[in-house]
């Protein structure tokens, strides 16, 4: 049976991370079609991060919010003395730490950077270093519930990717020969954006956006998009299973 079957489906992520969402979206039998509207572009490796680096041993924490934040981080990684405990904020994340040989000590009950944080304060030592690695567009959620808990906590933000609309988006939105999905899928704030300043432009119409979570459907309601279906699951599993569950008839 092919749940999917038919279903006009665009992929919005990294262009990397497309094409195995793409096959797993065509067994179910579904069209998938791919327009990567957000790139991740590692930063250059400033004196700054360089000196965050040469202390990264004083952290007892080292709390990364992003799978595009591991891949970042170990792009500028060189090896400096790493014995911080880990934290990530979802499975995907941990399993790219534990890639680069790093075992995960933490992960939330919700895929999300506060409950992270709010997950997180209890198993810190007061007055400990911990450092979020991060993108530039991540919210200071996870900074500033850290940073005014009891814990006393010193923490230092590390930007290391920048998340950016890919130079000819526009076009090559332009150029898909289908215009009309019965699904549009945003995995992150960026993608929303990026989505709503091309599609129009582009002549794209979408029957639903399906959002990753809440934080990405909440950017998409401030963008004017409609209507939306939201998973319960943070990860692109669970972003399927949202669209499975609606084709099936839940309620919104």
């Amino acid at each position: 049976m092919k749940p999917l079957k038919g279903k006009h489906i665009l992929i919005t992520r990294d262009e990397r991370q497309n094409e195995r969402w793409a096959a797993e979206l065509a067994a179910l039998g579904a069209i998938p079609h791919s327009l990567p509207l957000i790139q991740c572009v590692t930063r250059n490796l400033t004196p700054a991060l360089s000196e965050t680096f040469a202390h990264l041993h004083q952290f007892a924490w080292v709390v990364f919010t992003s799978a595009n934040g591991v891949r970042a981080f170990f792009d500028l990684y060189k090896g400096q003395p790493f014995t911080a405990k880990v934290a990530a904020v979802g499975p995907k994340t941990a399993q790219l730490l534990e890639d680069q040989g790093l075992h995960c000590d933490f992960i939330p009950s919700e895929y999300t950077g506060e409950a992270l944080a709010k997950e997180l304060v209890p198993l810190l030592a007061p007055r400990s270093d911990v450092l979020v690695v991060k993108g530039q567009l991540a919210k200071r959620t996870v900074y500033d519930i850290l940073s005014s808990s009891d814990r006393q906590v010193i923490v230092t933000e590390m930007i290391v990717y920048d998340t950016i609309c890919p130079a000819g988006a526009g076009e090559q939105a332009k150029r898909l020969e289908q215009k009309t999905f019965d699904y549009v899928t945003l995995t992150s704030t960026s993608a929303a954006v990026h989505y709503a300043n091309v599609a129009p432009a582009a002549g794209i119409r979408a029957e639903t956006i399906a959002c990753i979570g809440p934080v990405t459907a909440r950017a998409a309601k401030q963008c004017g998009l409609s209507p939306l279906v939201t998973a319960s699951e943070y990860t692109v599993k669970g972003l399927i299973d949202t669209i499975l569950n609606d084709i099936g008839g839940m309620k919104r």
